[in-house]
């Protein structure tokens, strides 16, 4: 038995372990059969393919390392690659792009789907860059570089509300609806739940709020499974209202089709029962698209695998799914960690290729990271290595009495290594966001510059929904949500004269008049300018006019009802120059709600002179920092209970998603890796006392552990040992 830093036997197994065997025996076969047809970077083959395709401009094998390049120049039938922490995937969907367009293969035949648009606009500025830069004196390559704009790309929602808009026709919809984000599907299903009164049955259990219901029709969609059996498994304190729920939800779906609204479940959902239902649809896109990439192919859900497998259904369809079966951290938000393991049971010939060359980590890191990619039960075998011959420093695990020491501890090291870094090449990740409260404080009591991933989103500021509120019913005036969001703003107009008179609108073909009768002008003197300016922006020539008469008009209602209403303000530029950037309502809705500012950071912490503003720590939660990397990473709070989450330890599946979430944490360090954690966590939740499973399993070896010691003098300074 290895010798390792504590004692694993008093750590529970999960409960459900044994119900699990006949899916992880699936699940075993399945990444056995692809393992038999993994591809290795046979030089004869690589260099006979590259020998083969005379003319190109781009020298491939001196740009990439073996593996990439055997991904980037596999352009046909079914791969997965699995690309493990910091081995260029992004560089080696770059060069598959290009490698791709040199072979003659029309852009417009591409389809690449990711889950950021960042992510996709990336994968095609680079290849347009590759191109360009390898110019022939006859142009040619400049053509190709432009031809890349033909390429479809973009996130899985972009993809899906082109095809509802491009094919509105054949699919018998109206192109012109509203795309509702997860705070309007809320506010829909609130309405809808407050006009049929489901929540007026006297029970002993309150019947849940808005954003439970969402969150639970949501997930019921995404993982396919009934309301009834959701509810029970995971919300069985409002088991008593099942009923009123499942009505709720035949209710919900009913009032979005009859108002033109999607949200971000239909968007997908939509487009996966065309592609099944109407055969003339699917035949467009199976021909249409003969070349898909999918990046982040283990965050995928069931709805957008459908997808991929619908469009992807024909042999002469290539598909190369990438991703990373040790990242897969998202199943709160729907993903299913099972579609990349089933890669080679949905397609039986299927090809695997494996990155394992990391070019971010140095070896000692690297050493634990592979140890912590040990003790996953299940997933594709990969050993992450470095070409680099510096060993590095291995990661430290320190424990400390309690968490303002913790913070203490961390504050220490960032000063004591700030004459070999910047701030910003620092960061601090946490399990959730509230364990980063000490740290925080320890930091601005020590002047540490920092900013906290996190926070409300831009889109989520309620001034900035009011206002994209007007702007919908503009593009739809069937969206009664917005309708009533607007009219509530207004002194004298409740909820029900605001139901009555979106009642009153939709009556009269979605007309403005309704805001000008008698009954309900009495009601406020606001509905009389409010009508003028929906007017005049209906004349309006540009999104930017439309934004300013908008302001003009809402910016004084602001002010009635927030004493801060200049500081929210200062949002509206931000929406301003996005107006700039669109010709179309439509196009502007689209970008805010599936691509919206990233601006959710909050800064603190005081400069000393002469640094620069943007020199600065960054604290984040492991989640927000998937896809980042950082020279120095302390991850804190490593406490049985806290890291792994206290809800997970009875379930095999989540404890598993938690490893993986430990793993994606430590593999964003670079040059230096700090483990820390408190001797104990008390909260309304429990009593942890327990170092984390995930420091416990691993050998000894793997990691130095840093002890404090009390010093034997009074002194502010620490002593180790």
């Amino acid at each position: 038995m290895k010798p390792t830093i504590f004692d694993t036997h008093h750590y529970n197994y999960p409960q459900n372990f044994i119900e699990m065997k006949p899916k992880l025996a699936r699940l075993k076969k399945a990444i056995e059969k692809l393992e038999a047809n993994l591809m290795t970077a046979d030089t004869d083959l690589l260099q006979q393919r590259l020998a083969d395709d005379l003319g190109l401009e781009i020298d491939y094998a001196s740009e990439l390392n073996a593996n990439q390049l055997l991904a980037a120049t596999t352009i046909e039938g079914k791969v997965l690659v699995i690309a493990g922490a910091g081995s260029g995937k992004t560089k080696t969907l770059t060069y598959r792009t290009s490698y791709l367009i040199e072979n003659g293969v029309s852009p417009k035949e591409i389809l690449l789907l990711t889950f950021t648009r960042k992510a996709a606009n990336e994968i095609k500025g680079r290849a347009k860059t590759l191109l360009a830069s390898s110019l022939t004196g006859d142009g040619e390559n400049q053509k190709d570089s432009q031809a890349l704009n033909a390429i479809t790309s973009g996130t899985f929602h972009s993809f899906c509300i082109l095809l509802l808009r491009q094919y509105s026709g054949l699919l018998g919809i109206n192109p012109r609806f509203t795309i509702l984000d997860t705070g309007d599907s809320e506010d829909a299903i609130d309405l809808i739940n407050k006009e049929k009164k489901y929540a007026t049955n006297i029970t002993s259990q309150a019947f849940p709020r808005k954003k439970t219901l969402q969150k639970i029709f949501s997930t019921s969609r995404n993982r396919r499974i009934h309301i009834r059996e959701l509810i029970e498994s995971g919300y069985p304190d409002i088991a008593t209202h099942i009923s009123a729920i499942e009505q709720l939800a035949i209710d919900f779906h009913e009032y979005k089709r009859a108002n033109h609204l999607y949200d971000f479940d239909d968007i997908i959902g939509q487009v996966v029962r065309h592609l099944k239902t109407n055969d003339k649809f699917r035949q467009l896109l199976q021909t249409h698209y003969r070349y898909v990439m999918v990046d982040e192919y283990q965050d995928t859900n069931i709805p957008q695998k459908e997808l991929i497998d619908l469009i992807c259904t024909p042999e002469s369809v290539s598909l190369m799914v990438v991703g990373d079966d040790n990242q897969s951290i998202y199943a709160f938000r729907g993903a299913n960690y099972e579609n990349i393991l089933l890669f080679g049971e949905t397609y039986p010939d299927a090809k695997l290729i494996k990155l394992e060359q990391n070019y971010r980590s140095t070896p000692a890191v690297l050493n634990y990271i592979n140890a912590l990619s040990d003790e996953i039960t299940l997933g594709y075998q990969k050993q992450l290595y470095s070409g680099s011959q510096v060993e590095g420093v291995k990661p430290v695990f320190c424990r400390l009495s309690n968490e303002t020491k913790e913070a203490k501890y961390i504050a220490d090291k960032i000063i004591a290594l700030k004459s070999e870094y910047d701030y910003q090449d620092f960061a601090v990740l946490c399990r959730t966001s509230f364990q980063s409260n000490y740290i925080q404080l320890e930091f601005m009591d020590r002047h540490i510059p920092f900013i906290v991933i996190g926070g409300i989103k831009f889109i989520e500021r309620r001034h900035i929904k009011d206002v994209l509120a007007f702007v919908k019913i503009l593009y739809n005036p069937n969206d009664t949500i917005s309708w009533h969001r607007i009219l509530t703003l207004f002194k004298g107009v409740g909820s029900v004269t605001a139901t009555r008179l979106t009642q009153a609108i939709t009556a009269d073909n979605n007309s403005f008049e309704p805001l000008l009768t008698a009954r309900f002008a009495k009601k406020s003197d606001q509905l009389m300018p409010l009508y003028k300016m929906l007017s005049q922006a209906n004349q309006a020539d540009s999104v930017e006019k439309i934004i300013t008469l908008i302001l003009e008009f809402y910016i004084p209602v602001l002010k009635i009802n927030e004493d801060n209403w200049r500081e929210r303000s200062e949002d509206f530029r931000v929406l301003t120059n996005l107006a700039n950037e669109h010709d179309s309502l439509d196009s502007f809705l689209e970008n805010l709600a599936l691509d919206p500012p990233n601006d959710s950071v909050a800064t603190a912490g005081k400069f000393e002179q002469g640094e620069e503003e943007t020199d600065k720590l960054t604290i984040s939660t492991i989640h927000s920092a998937k896809g980042l990397e950082w020279p120095v990473v302390f991850v804190n709070a490593l406490v049985d209970g806290i890291t792994p989450h206290y809800r997970s330890l009875n379930d095999f599946a989540e404890l598993e998603e938690e490893r993986k979430l430990f793993y994606v944490a430590c593999s964003r360090a670079k040059h230096r890796l700090f483990l820390t954690a408190p001797d104990y966590f008390s909260s309304y939740s429990g009593y942890f006392d327990k170092a984390s499973r995930f420091i416990a399993e691993l050998s000894i070896d793997k990691v130095k552990v840093e002890t404090m010691k009390q010093p034997v003098i009074e002194s502010d300074e620490p002593v180790w040992w």
